[in-house]
């Protein structure tokens, strides 16, 4: 049996996604990975190639002026690259453990179901940080992305999800149980890149493809940490932590460790 993971990128380091981290991860798992890259201006291109020839780049131009639209397109492309019997569609700052990686394989080779879910924790500033309430936000929580490489699969609406054609989610000899728990570290990002991606989002959805303001003001105004609208809904995640974070620490850190020493703090006043 062979397993693809698909993803897709443009700027990723300029947008300090781990999408480095996130490919090197996934090698000892996946048969091949797939990535459809956007023509990246920031190097992306040129680092992702040189890791592994499991590393599968396709490029490919996009049009992300339709807000309902466009993340389906480049991961449905992405998606038909694939070879594998299996695919997982990822993004490149989503981390699948790698004790879960022999145990999803297993139950993919023994079973008759066709897609499965999987759990989403959503770390925040830094890997010892959760945000816990993630539908709040509209972060992702469960997400349909495991598959079998069929003709009727489709990625739809916002295209966080794929389903096969004409049926839906609790049709369960087609959909299975959530098969694992990701890390997704899409939070743990240079606040000013962060509070950047989040503009762009809210343009795009007003269909405004451009954005007048320049990067270097998102230097000058980065995202607060310490903003009250995230605070209450965040805990201490006390491990396992995943090879990733093990092997490159800093790499997950954007905060100084400031959100984990404040929980930190509050726990302790709790106890006096």
């Amino acid at each position: 049996m062979k397993i693809s993971i698909y993803t897709f990128v443009r700027n990723g380091i300029y947008y300090d996604f781990h999408v480095v981290d996130m490919l090197k991860h996934h090698l000892d798992f996946a048969d091949e990975i797939i990535v459809n890259e956007g023509y990246s201006s920031d190097g992306t291109y040129e680092l992702i190639t040189k890791i592994s020839p499991k590393i599968k780049v396709f490029r490919n131009r996009w049009d992300d002026s339709d807000p309902k639209s466009w993340s389906r397109k480049f991961k449905d492309t992405a998606r038909r690259y694939c070879s594998g019997d299996w695919c997982i569609l990822l993004d490149a700052d989503e981390f699948i453990p790698e004790w879960e990686f022999d145990r999803i394989r297993k139950q993919l080779e023994n079973t008759d179901l066709l897609v499965f879910p999987l759990k989403y924790l959503n770390f925040y500033g830094n890997y010892k940080v959760l945000n816990t309430n993630p539908k709040k936000f509209k972060w992702p929580f469960i997400k349909y992305t495991v598959h079998r490489n069929i003709p009727n699969i489709e990625i739809w609406g916002d295209g966080s999800n794929v389903r096969v054609q004409g049926t839906d989610y609790e049709d369960k000899t087609i959909y299975g149980s959530i098969l694992a728990e990701v890390h997704h570290f899409g939070f743990v990002r240079d606040p000013a890149r962060l509070r950047e991606k989040w503009r762009k989002q809210y343009l795009r959805n007003f269909k405004r493809k451009w954005d007048w303001l320049p990067g270097f003001l998102f230097r000058l105004f980065p995202h607060r940490w310490d903003d009250p609208y995230f605070l209450n809904d965040l805990e201490i995640y006390e491990g396992p932590y995943i090879r990733a974070v093990r092997e490159n620490p800093q790499e997950f850190v954007r905060d100084n460790f400031y959100l984990y020493r404040l929980l930190k703090e509050k726990k302790q006043q709790k106890k006096k």
